[in-house]
């Protein structure tokens, strides 16, 4: 006797159907079952006959039905398998073991039993990732395209002390606000993010970071959107805090620029009233010893009005009070009076003072000269200072660009070179060099004097001018100190018409 189900029920079926054949093949072979029924003989055969395709008809329905359950367990055996976490591997029986041995041979049986026991896992699964969403200290939410909420964590609740029914029954308030912002069509964004304030059931401003996005089905239609709001309180007023704190520091340093540069403007008067005196008093009868006091009085009157002159300067600097010019000027003769400027204390101090300047560097172009000029008076002044034995060179050099556009003018940038063979500066100092009264070497300083802002001042004024100062120097061997202006000339001056005062390079 067979013991499997579904092999039982075919015996059985085909028993009954063998049954009914026989009988329906008795009644016809029989000529006198056919006598005695007469009409009814007919009836009898139809509805054996029939009764037989019914069989037939409900064994191959049970078959596809059979096949299809088949089907869908192995589909959703192996979705389950692809979708499966730990978790639910951990908290529920496998749902890929196959089913009891009772139960094994029913497809029916077993496929309920395993959607069974993937709805247990799928609720575990689901109350864990709620537990997950309930313990959030952000603000969760999902709602439809109208605004209408669908759902809200603990924290959300918490924060507008509403009760979840109560939420649900609502638009999202920032739907409400205008937040995010719709399309031109109306459609709210797939994927944004947003910053908004708002007042909490306590009463308390609370500023969220808001990350929006659209929740779609397997096949991309939009079915929701979800919205996180994160508390960003602290960092916005960490945030306003050092702006303040910034605008204030900002605030006093042009405060000190300004009364730098009043201060220094003030004593500049008295200063220059000092050094005009002594100029007057060298011209009356003195002894030796009187001239002597009178020089050492013009000397640091000139030293002062050196120092109020650089602190002024940087003031400005600091303060952005300070205009570059854009004119033309002459600019080999410039270069080569400054040269002529240096060359008696050159000469002095036993220095050869020499410049170099390429042919095609134009003899006219537009900047500031005033300000080219206290750059190099800087730059050469410390050349010579810091230099006990040797020279001092001078290079200048250029690279012309394209056309500006509706002009007659073409851009160039010079490049300056002042070299010397000098004490040099330690490796282990350059990165004192272009700061505010910093000096390489305080023994050097007691002995040369300086104020220490030549440097910071010349970098700050090669900025404002569009270029960049840089050094190169190896203690013992001497410096050079490189810098780029960015300028440009007309197309006119491209040939040298003002003759410089020493030819194409000068010694002095």
């Amino acid at each position: 006797m067979p013991t499997n189900p579904l092999r039982r029920k075919t015996v059985l079926l085909f028993s009954l159907a063998f049954a009914l054949l026989s009988a329906l093949g008795t009644i016809i072979t029989q000529e006198s079952i056919q006598d005695k029924l007469g009409q009814s003989y007919y009836v009898l055969c139809l509805a054996l006959i029939g009764c037989i395709l019914l069989i037939a008809a409900g064994y191959v329905w049970d078959r596809k039905l059979i096949a299809q359950v088949r089907d869908l367990g192995t589909a959703a055996r192996a979705k389950t398998d692809a979708s499966k976490t730990s978790e639910a591997e951990a908290d529920a029986p496998s749902l890929l073991a196959p089913p009891d041995e009772d139960d094994g041979h029913d497809e029916i049986i077993g496929l309920a039993r395993q959607i069974e026991r993937m709805a247990q896992s799928l609720q575990k699964v689901e109350a864990s990732y709620r537990a997950i969403v309930e313990d959030q200290a952000d603000l969760i939410c999902r709602y439809r395209a109208d605004g209408k909420l669908t759902f809200v964590n603990g924290a959300y609740t918490r924060f507008f002390g509403k009760k979840r029914q109560e939420l649900l029954s609502q638009r999202f308030i920032l739907n409400v606000l205008g937040f995010p912002a719709r399309d031109a069509q109306g459609k709210l964004p797939e994927a944004t993010t947003f910053e908004h304030e708002l007042t909490g059931a306590d009463s308390k401003r609370v500023t969220h970071s808001w990350t929006h996005r659209a929740i779609k089905d397997s096949e991309g239609n939009i079915m929701e959107y979800q919205a996180v709001g994160h508390d960003v309180t602290v960092r916005k007023e960490a945030e306003a805090a050092l702006t303040r704190a910034k605008e204030a520091a900002e605030a006093a340093d042009r405060a000190k620029s300004e009364f730098l540069a009043v201060v220094s403007h003030e004593i500049r008067t008295p200063i220059n009233g000092v050094i005009g005196f002594t100029k007057l008093l060298r011209e009356t009868p003195l002894s030796e010893e009187q001239r002597g006091f009178i020089d050492m009085i013009g000397s640091s009157g000139m030293t002062l009005e050196t120092l109020i002159s650089d602190i002024l300067d940087m003031s400005k600097i600091e303060a952005g009070k300070i205009d570059i010019d854009h004119a033309p000027f002459a600019l080999r003769r410039s270069v080569e009076e400054i040269i002529t400027f240096f060359s008696p204390k050159a000469r002095s101090a036993g220095l050869a003072l020499s410049i170099r300047i390429d042919d095609d560097v134009p003899a006219l172009v537009n900047g500031d000269v005033n300000r080219l000029r206290q750059i190099l008076v800087n730059l050469i002044g410390n050349a010579i200072k810091f230099t006990e034995s040797g020279s001092v060179t001078l290079a200048l050099s250029c690279n012309r660009g394209t056309m500006l556009a509706g002009q007659n003018l073409r851009e160039l940038r010079l490049f300056f070179a002042v070299t010397d063979t000098g004490i040099g500066i330690p490796a282990e100092k350059m990165s004192q060099l272009f700061r505010p009264f910093s000096q390489v070497d305080t023994s050097a300083t007691r002995r040369r004097g300086g104020t220490g802002l030549g440097l910071i001042i010349s970098k700050r004024l090669c900025e404002l001018m569009g270029g960049a100062i840089s050094v190169e120097s190896e203690a013992g061997k001497g410096s050079t100190f490189r810098f780029m202006l960015k300028t440009d000339y007309e197309r006119t001056g491209e040939t040298n018409s003002v003759a410089p005062l020493f030819g194409r390079s000068a010694t002095a």
